[in-house]
């Protein structure tokens, strides 16, 4: 058995690491590389998704206004055979910006206490 372990003498070891460590030095990049365009990969399917869905949301808020509007058409209908055009005009022109003006306000307000240092908050 000593002869057998004396015979196999060891392999150059300069050649064989540094071609060992050239070939982990290369599949270590190919395995980031791969990461790399897997996440690229995943990202774009994510955006496409969420374009879809932000097309979506701007089509249900188009179609949303629209019937606003019809609703602020309908009530003008409504009222100007009671109080004629001018008046029905006016008190719904009135009414939707004082609608307007309160949610400004609490928006404002929303965006002070955002803005607001962590202890002045209550």
């Amino acid at each position: 058995m000593r002869d057998f372990v004396n015979e196999a003498s060891p392999a150059p070891a300069d050649d064989g690491i540094m071609s060992l460590l050239s070939r982990v030095v290369s599949d270590a990049e190919q395995v980031a590389r791969a990461e790399i365009d897997l996440r690229k990969a995943k990202l774009f399917a994510k955006v496409g998704a969420a374009k879809a869905g932000v097309v979506m949301i701007l089509v249900a808020a188009v179609l949303g206004l629209l019937a606003l509007i019809a609703l602020v058409v309908g009530v003008l209908m409504i009222l100007t055979p009671l109080v004629g055009p001018i008046w029905a005009t006016v008190i719904v022109v009135g009414v939707l910006l004082v609608l307007a003006g309160v949610f400004a306000m609490i928006g404002i307000g929303r965006f002070k206490t955002m803005s607001a240092p962590a202890g002045d908050a209550a």
